[in-house]
């Protein structure tokens, strides 16, 4: 029975530990993400009832795959270039090393790369893009040298994390655009729909990109200490928690602001469920988090912010279901 229950242990271990390795919870909503933007925004807005001229559910599969593969294999390297430093800050999430040995780590990351670069150039062949297809490996060569090179740029490894948020999001409107083009006839009649997709999709990513940057920040201020101790020029590392708090709390005010002015613009058009949904499921969460950063003063502390900087991206994502309800 002990051998058994031993067992049992070891393999929920392993699984645990693997979900930690590839960030599973972030694996999923990178997925959510890209199937809200097809069937929340781009498939009614933009296409209406014209579903053939969308990319192929295949296709986009294969898209979503693609992604994931690549944002895998940037986790792996991430974790393969942190194994001291994570010993200090997350001694009970240590995988490499721990579940995984480097080698077979380093592995992966190749492995999974590979494939995705394979795939990637499938899918700029079935757009006709080659240069959609060249996205995938500076993709690939971008995590890398983020992770053994640009995390030690002071900010710079947060606005590059920001950054990939965002590219994310406009990433699935350029395979979809570049396909469109493979049908000039339909491509013409909806131009003049483009513009308002684009504005909405670049609201996204703006969105993205202020809540990954602020939560960047946050993680920092939880692993100040393993920073400091390997000497990793971080944010607060550099200039103190308390103006990193304050820098935090300057782009969760902005994000809020600039989320305002949307809401405005949303309640003019007379999509008042948006409004209300944006108010009571991000604006009241963010006021939240402002209160908890200015009262953090421990490890946990820090990290339930960043838990509720997730929850604001998540909320954030979901107000897709209610723009395509009200529109």
């Amino acid at each position: 029975m002990m051998h058994s229950s031993g067992n049992k242990i070891s393999v929920w271990r392993w699984l645990t530990g693997l979900a930690q390795f590839v960030r599973f919870p972030n694996l999923v909503i990178v997925v959510l993400i890209e199937f809200l933007l097809r069937y929340a925004i781009l498939k009614p807005i933009l296409f209406g009832g014209a579903y053939e001229y969308m990319t192929s559910l295949t296709d986009f599969i294969i898209f979503v795959i693609t992604t994931l593969l690549l944002a895998i294999g940037g986790y792996v390297i991430n974790d393969y270039f942190d194994i001291k430093i994570d010993r200090v800050n997350r001694p009970d999430q240590v995988v490499v090393s721990r579940i995984i040995a480097p080698h077979a780590a380093m592995k992966i990351h190749l492995a999974v790369n590979f494939i995705a670069v394979i795939l990637g150039f499938y899918l700029a062949y079935r757009i006709q893009s080659f240069w959609f297809g060249l996205l995938f490996p500076c993709g690939a060569f971008f995590f890398w040298f983020y992770s053994a090179r640009w995390k030690q740029l002071l900010i710079w490894k947060n606005l590059i994390v920001a950054f990939i948020s965002a590219l994310l999001v406009m990433l699935v409107l350029l395979f979809e655009f570049f396909h469109l083009r493979l049908y000039p006839d339909y491509f013409a009649e909806v131009m003049g729909k483009l513009n308002g997709i684009f504005m909405i999709f670049l609201g996204y990513a703006g969105f993205a990109f202020l809540v990954s940057l602020f939560r960047e920040v946050i993680k920092d201020m939880e692993d100040l200490q393993g920073d400091e101790q390997y000497g990793t020029r971080s944010l607060p590392a550099v200039i103190g928690i308390n103006w990193s708090k304050s820098i935090v709390i300057g782009l969760i005010v902005l994000t809020m602001v600039l989320l305002g002015y949307c809401q405005v613009v949303i309640f003019r058009f007379g999509l008042e469920m948006l409004f209300w949904y944006f108010m009571i499921a991000v604006q009241v969460p963010a006021i939240v988090l402002i209160m908890t950063i200015i009262r953090a003063k421990e490890k946990k502390n820090f990290h339930l912010a960043s838990w509720l900087a997730k929850l604001i991206m998540l909320t954030g994502i979901l107000s897709m279901v209610f723009l395509s309800i009200s529109y």
